[in-house]
């Protein structure tokens, strides 16, 4: 009990909490296998946001991905209707741009993904940053329920689209 004290003391002189404290709870001290993967998701996600700087968002809201060398939408080429990613890259670049509104306008479902990705490199970020590992408040059910809200966004998003054209 002493001992807790003065450490408790010691980490306040340090200028914060005992390492990994968060009212009353301990995070977990990450793994260095993990943060090597933190830093390579850092690393990916941090490339995706550059590449939606780089890109200049298609005006007609679809066809932004052409410039990475990919083709045009067979969906789109073949039936004159989206599929249910058109207009991701294109909202992702104008989300990139600071252009939320437009985004959220051109593809709601291409607006949730720049904010996944940008709080994806949030959380690396921080367990590189602090050695706090967040990997064990993923749980099964917290992982269906994100997969369940997100693919609901996707359809809800995906008929948004397909009423604009």
């Amino acid at each position: 009990m002493e001992q807790a004290a003065v450490t408790q003391a010691n980490d306040r002189q340090a200028g914060g909490l005992p390492y990994g404290a968060c009212r009353g709870w301990t995070w977990p001290k990450a793994s260095f296998g993990e943060r090597v993967l933190q830093a390579a998701v850092a690393a990916v996600l941090l490339g995706a946001l550059a590449a939606g700087l780089a890109m200049t968002p298609s005006p007609t809201g679809t066809g932004t991905h052409t410039v990475l060398g990919l083709p045009p939408c067979g969906m789109l080429v073949y039936t004159g209707r989206p599929c249910p990613t058109c207009g991701v890259t294109t909202s992702f670049a104008l989300a990139a741009h600071g252009r939320f509104g437009e985004a959220l306008v051109n593809q709601p479902f291409g607006l949730a993904v720049f904010a996944l990705v940008c709080g994806g490199l949030l959380l690396a970020v921080v367990t590189l940053a602090t050695g706090c590992s967040w990997i064990t408040l993923v749980t099964v059910t917290r992982v269906l329920a994100a997969v369940i809200a997100l693919t609901v966004l996707a359809i809800i998003s995906w008929g948004y689209k397909w009423a604009q054209m």
